[in-house]
This record gives C-alpha cells, structure tokens and sequence, in this order.
C-alpha cells in the first residue's frame, strides 16, 4: 500500500475523529491534561467530610391521604374571619394506622385540599412533649406524577436519541449526583463557593461532554471553548454584582441559610449560581460550533482557518440569536407572578428592574447571555484553527512521502480530497525548489 493510501485511510472516516492526528491528539491532551488534573486536586480538597443539617427533633414531615372536611368555627385565631375547616387525614407510612385532624383557616393563601388528595403534614412536639402534638398543612404530594414525567423524560431521550441519548442520560445522572453530593455539601461546610462551582462545573463538563459525544478531538474543542467562556462568565459575574451592589439576600430562602448555616458568603453563593447555571446553556453552544466547524472541514477540506470561521460564524449567530432571546423569556415566564406583584403596587418600570430581587435575575441572565454570546467566536475560532492546524499538517506529510516522480493521480486525490489535478501539483512541487519556505506555506494556506 503506498503512503498516500495510507494516509487516506487515516483522514477519512465515519467519524471526525478519524481527521485527528497523533500529533493534534497529544496537543489536545496537553491543554486539557491540566485540566483534568486540577479538577481532580480540587474535588479532592474540597470534598465535605461531613454535612452539617439544621435539624429539630420536635418537627417532623408525615404522609397522608385527606378523608373528609368539616366547616367549624376558628379556634385561637384572632381574625373577623370566624370560619375554618376540620380536615381529616389518614396518615401513611409508620403511622398508617392514624388519622388526624388539622384546622385550615378558609383566608389562608393556602388552598384547601379536596378529599382524596394525597398530602404532606408538618407534625410538631409542642414544648417537647410527645402527648401534645399540632398537625399544619406543609404541601401537596408529588412524588408519583415527578416521577412520570421524570420517566417519559427518560423514554424520549432514549427513544429518539439511540445511544446518544442513553448517554445522554448517564451523564444527567451523574450531573445531578454532583451537584447534591458534592456541590451542595461542599458549600454548606462553608466552602469557598466560587471554588466549588468551578471544581463542579469543570468535572460536569468533562464528564458530561465526553460521555454524550465521545472521546474526540471534536468534544475536546468544545471543552475548550466552554472553558474560556466559563472564564468570561465568571469574571463578569464578580465585576458585576459589585458594581451593581448585590447582597445575595433576595429572597426567604437566604434568610433562612443565614440562619441556619453561620458564616455563608452569599455573594459568593450568588456567583457560584451564576457560574453554574450558565454551564448547561453553553455546552449546548460550544458543542454545536465545534460540530459545524468539523462538519464543513469534511464536506469541504480545502476551507482554511478564515473560510471556516466565515461560514461557521454564520451558524452560530443565528444560535445567539435565538438563544438570547429564550433565556430571558424563561426568566420572564418563571418572573411573571413576581413581576405582577409589582405592576400592582405602582412601582415604575425603572425601580422594578432595579430592586435587588429583579435585579439579581436581570445580572444572572445578561452575564450568562454575554458570556453564551462570547462561547460562539471563541469556540469557533479555536476550532478552525486546530482543524486548519491539522490540514497543513495533513499536506507536509503528503509532501513529505511523495517523489519527483509523477504519482498516482488517483492517489493525490484521495490524499487531498478536491486538490486540483497533476499539472497544478507539479506546478506547485517545482515552485517549492525556488521560493522561500514560508511564502510556499502562505499559497498552501490561501487556496
């Protein structure tokens, strides 16, 4: 077989890998090495040895299903509200065998379960003592419907996405066993929180990416572009919740933290989401450029560095466009009530926005948005540039193994797919002998 077959049969394949050389294949283990390295050192150092849970023996949360319902009068409720309901509930669980009864005032802003409904009780010890027990209401039962969805989630993924989507899955799983028995831990034990969610985000992304879409120089350029735009995300993420004044206290979930966990750094835990929350949005990106990249490199491997990005960056501002625009209709959907409570009380738009619980949103989505705008270019250009990096590399070794005696033309042209004939290549081989070497390699690269 001779060395231009030979070299075909290594830059064409089924899959983009085949387009990655050894001599690629090493340069990408050299900058993603660190990579890994240190997010190993960091999981290691910043594993909780123990996690610290606010607990109160005399509360507990019980299971049951509502019986009956009966309108009574209020009692201990000072109010001109004098109706309440009796509400019996046949608990599960360790005390299946009891049913209890709760007084749900009719002006609660809590809904009043019909019979039937299954239900969570918060059951409380009053003074400690376990004769004098009191039931409240604490929320609905969803565990079931979760749980359907949950499946037919996972059905979808796998029937659509073969084993893609199984892998898919795999790495959603151990995404989610991150963030719960690391993340969270870590932070909760007064952790660095920026340090915790770049240990997490780098470990997601290794993970999730080479486990959905393979071991390849493809997903290794993604990986690398997400990495940089993390960077750029971060970054503005600390130069603007300090210019903008952000405490972290948004909200009675971090009233409650501050009283349960001592010590928390809130803008920290701010940030952390921040960093986190865009991850998920930017391998979406990051791998869908280093994807357009590769697949415009194999239907047409004479594009050099600019002709790729060119057409490349066509597709990813159309992916901007579209993406930019559904992260703040989400946050603006998942707002909506928030946002009408405030239209309600005759707050102009301005203080709106700019109060700390709208304003906390509208930094996380604009920093994310700047930083999903950023991973386009950079991911794209990063990629063009080791895919035109390993089309020079695959003409030198051509050059390299051919003779001044004419070759096999069919063999030329398998080696460089959509070259111009014989007469063009002797052409090119004779001006070799009489340029300088680097204007030769200035042609090679502008064809």
């Amino acid at each position: 077989m001779s060395a231009l077959h030979e070299i075909h049969g290594h830059s064409h394949g089924s899959t983009p890998t085949a387009h990655a050389s050894r001599h690629l294949r090493v340069l990408l283990a050299i900058v993603v090495g660190p990579l890994i390295a240190a997010t190993v050192v960091g999981l290691v150092l910043l594993w909780p040895n123990s996690v610290k849970v606010a607990s109160n023996p005399n509360l507990q949360l019980v299971d049951g299903t509502v019986q009956s319902m009966d309108l009574v009068d209020c009692e201990g409720v000072v109010s001109d509200q004098k109706s309440c309901v009796d509400i019996a509930v046949k608990l599960s669980g360790a005390r299946a065998a009891e049913t209890v009864t709760y007084q749900h005032s009719i002006v609660s802003s809590t809904p009043i379960p019909e019979p039937g409904a299954k239900i969570t009780l918060q059951r409380v010890a009053l003074g400690g003592s376990k004769d004098n027990v009191q039931y409240s209401y604490f929320d609905h039962q969803r565990r079931s419907s979760m749980l359907l969805l949950g499946g037919a989630f996972v059905g979808v993924a796998l029937l659509i996405g073969r084993r893609r989507g199984v892998r898919a899955v795999v790495a959603l799983g151990f995404s989610l066993f991150v963030l719960i028995r690391f993340t969270l831990p870590a932070i909760v034990a007064n952790e660095s929180p920026i340090a915790v969610a770049l240990v997490t985000s780098a470990l997601i992304m290794l993970v999730a990416l080479y486990m959905s879409h393979g071991f390849n120089a493809r997903t290794t350029s993604a990986v690398i572009g997400t990495l940089f735009s993390l960077a750029i995300t971060g970054a503005l993420g600390v130069a603007f919740i300090g210019a903008t004044s952000l405490t972290g206290f948004a909200g009675e979930d971090s009233l409650f933290l501050r009283a349960n966990v001592p010590g928390l750094d809130f803008k920290g835990v701010l940030l952390a989401g921040m960093i986190v929350g865009a991850l998920g949005v930017l391998d979406d990106v990051t791998v869908t450029q280093a994807s357009a990249v590769w697949e415009l490199h194999q239907a047409n491997p004479t594009l050099g560095l600019h002709g790729l990005y060119r057409s490349a960056m066509r597709i990813g501002q159309d992916h901007i466009a579209s993406t930019v625009n559904t992260l703040v209709l989400a946050y603006a959907g998942a707002s909506l009530p928030l946002m009408l409570l405030f239209t309600q009380t005759g707050s102009d738009l301005g203080r709106i926005v700019t109060g700390e619980i709208v304003a906390t949103e509208v930094v996380r989505t604009v920093v994310g948005s700047i930083g999903l705008m950023a991973s386009v270019p950079i991911t794209t250009f990063l990629t063009a540039l080791l895919v035109s990096g390993e089309r020079i590399a695959l003409r030198a070794s051509v050059d390299a193994r051919v003779t001044d005696e004419p070759p096999n033309v069919d063999g030329i042209a398998d080696a460089l797919p959509g070259e111009l004939p014989w007469k063009r290549w002797k052409t090119r081989r004779l001006n070799q002998r009489h340029q300088p070497p680097e204007q030769f390699w200035d042609d090679l690269w502008n064809e």
